[in-house]
């Protein structure tokens, strides 16, 4: 069964999952892990950034565990029993006061872009490959998923990944904007950390406002994004 540990660097929060056995896919171990993770970590004050990763070298994510959904009588069970820790972690995911960092490397693949696709700015290394088979093998992508994916690289280079199918480079992958940063496979997790560090010495109160106002904005609430920046305008900031 796969784990999820929190190591606390200064301000940063870094949350590692493992299942080093299935080259950390998900299972119901990493699904609830992940979930109690963000649960605990969206209420803190002393936390000003978070990196989310894969432990080892191996693998960020092979996607979800089909051992762990073939102990289920059926498929859709076992798909279901992940969902909604998964759906949970995604939720407190987006309504982070902080930024978050995808730390990519190796291989990342049909849940574990998922995973990725949850955080704000995702860093990844030159030798990253990444893909989602869900078509192929006849799975239905998450709705969450799609409506991130569309969000960061479009609703076209979605329907490629998704249709199309094939195992993608880090350098499209940045070319496409689903990356934001390509880094040598031995500079990433340094880069990734100092990155986290500079985000979460920016003055954390002003930070979480202008979260909010990307949430109103991605709902397409320009009204509430508006009132939220009136309401920052008047308040005493030191």
């Amino acid at each position: 069964m796969g784990s999820v540990a929190t190591e606390i660097r200064g301000a940063v929060a870094v949350v590692s999952f493992d299942n080093a056995a299935r080259m950390n896919a998900i299972d119901a171990g990493v699904a609830e892990g992940l979930a109690a993770a963000a649960a605990e970590l969206k209420a803190r004050k002393d936390i000003g950034a978070l990196v989310l990763r894969g432990a080892g070298e191996r693998s960020f994510c092979s996607g979800i565990d089909l051992k762990f959904v073939e102990q289920f009588p059926e498929r859709a069970a076992g798909f279901a029993a992940l969902d909604e820790k998964i759906g949970s972690f995604g939720r407190d995911m987006a309504e982070m006061p902080f930024p978050t960092i995808a730390m990519l490397y190796s291989h990342c693949h049909g849940g574990g872009v998922h995973l990725a696709a949850m955080a704000d700015f995702r860093f990844g290394d030159a030798a990253l490959k990444l893909s989602v088979p869900a078509v192929r093998n006849r799975l239905f992508y998450p709705i969450p998923a799609l409506e991130r994916l569309v969000l960061i690289i479009g609703e076209t280079k979605t329907k490629r990944l998704m249709y199309e199918g094939e195992t993608l480079a880090a350098e499209t992958l940045l070319a496409w904007g689903f990356l934001d940063r390509v880094c040598a496979g031995a500079e990433l997790e340094g880069e990734t950390l100092a990155h986290a560090a500079k985000l979460a010495a920016q003055p954390r109160e002003v930070v979480a406002v202008y979260q909010e106002i990307f949430r109103a904005l991605r709902r397409g609430d320009s009204d509430k994004a508006r009132e939220l920046r009136a309401q920052a305008r008047a308040e005493p900031w030191s």
